[in-house]
């Protein structure tokens, strides 16, 4: 598999303004236009076709030029991408692991009562599409006490390892599951980032369970205390507004007009022009009226 980092000539820890000025710099060495002197090498460094000084290959260079820039382009559009670049990073991940020549998940899976080793399972089964069994091990491993992934790795694999299990529980409707470890993570990426290039995607992720899939789905009081942790969590000045707002329209259905109140004035504070607030505050006003 080609390493797109190595083509654009980037560390995989790479933001996206390091990947964009890179991209151009490839780009404009590659393009079709280019003088065909600067095609001595291919654009991850290795030695491209071999082009006669005096009679190249009628076509030989456009051929090596749109070869060079159709992997360049392939490579920016992957990692200019967050959701895309994610999954490609853990492809790169999954190719490292089976490297090796052994049975690596059979000899993990025979150590039970070794937390490390369970860690290391739970990620090697994400990155080998058997989810089911990764969360059986996830839920299993409870038993030995604070078993927290980035204790037996590395901090950023760690995080995405436990994103991945998120985004499993919540395909199963297991949504306070799904919930609590993304609350976690965001946590973490407050503290010390590591998400970066696909936070945005994380933050969506978050923001669409919470308003969007968990009311009815969850004990109502159990979706207030929700959402007042996720204003908290600060993930951004919209999302706290958004989350308000769905905050003040519960408390509306549930004719508690002081706490809807007073999350139409929070939201208000952090965006006056939020959409859906004027809506809100009219439902209030006309309801205190009826009463």
């Amino acid at each position: 598999m080609e390493n797109y980092y190595d083509v654009l000539g980037v560390p995989q820890d790479s933001n996206q303004s390091a990947i964009k000025s890179a991209f151009r710099k490839k780009a404009k060495k590659y393009h079709p236009d280019m003088n065909a002197s600067e095609l001595a090498e291919g654009p991850s460094g290795q030695r491209g076709q071999k082009m006669s000084q005096d009679k190249p290959e009628k076509g030989g260079v456009a051929s090596v030029r749109e070869s060079a820039m159709r992997l360049i382009l392939e490579a920016y559009r992957i990692l200019s991408d967050g959701e895309k670049r994610r999954v490609y990073d853990r492809s790169l991940r999954k190719q490292k692991l089976e490297q090796g020549g052994f049975n690596y998940r059979a000899f993990l899976r025979e150590r039970l009562h070794d937390p490390e080793s369970q860690a290391k399972l739970i990620v090697y089964d994400l990155l080998h599409n058997f989810d089911e069994e990764a969360l059986e091990t996830y839920e299993r491993s409870k038993s030995f006490g604070d078993f927290r992934l980035e204790r037996w790795m590395d901090r950023g694999d760690a995080m995405d390892a436990e994103y991945c299990l998120a985004e499993e529980y919540e395909k199963r409707g297991r949504l306070l599951k799904a919930y609590a470890i993304y609350k976690r993570l965001i946590g973490m990426e407050h503290e010390k980032p590591w998400f970066r290039y696909y936070y945005d995607v994380v933050a969506l992720k978050f923001r669409t369970l919470v308003l969007q899939k968990m009311p009815g789905r969850i004990d109502e009081d159990d979706y207030l205390d929700r959402l007042e942790e996720s204003i908290a969590l600060d993930v951004g000045t919209r999302d706290s507004a958004q989350f308000l707002r769905k905050k003040a329209e519960v408390h509306l259905r549930r004719k508690e007009w002081d706490e809807a109140r007073e999350a139409l004035e929070r939201a208000a504070a952090l965006m006056p022009r939020l959409p859906g607030l004027s809506a809100a505050r009219r439902r209030l006003a006309e309801s205190g009226e009826a009463e």
